[in-house]
């Protein structure tokens, strides 16, 4: 396997792990975007204060499964 592929591979895998954590706390339809080493998250507005609530705790746990930085986009957009 080449090193391409094996860091797309561990991408995917944090950002499963991360998406994973985020519905166990309570925080679905999250859009996640990988810019390394800076995660990207998207909240729907619903859940925009529950993120705020628990920002200790994303932090702490999404730095664990590899991010350096964690941003949470107020913009609402895809792209």
């Amino acid at each position: 396997m080449s090193q391409n592929s094996q860091s797309n591979t561990e991408k995917d895998q944090s950002l499963a792990d991360a998406r994973g954590f985020l519905e166990e706390i309570g925080i679905k339809e999250a859009l996640l975007f990988d810019h390394s080493p800076v995660l990207r998250i998207q909240v729907p507005e619903a859940a925009f204060d529950r993120a705020l609530q628990m920002r200790e705790t994303i932090v702490n746990r999404l730095t664990e499964v590899g991010y350096r930085f964690i941003a949470l986009d107020l913009a609402q957009k895809d792209d």
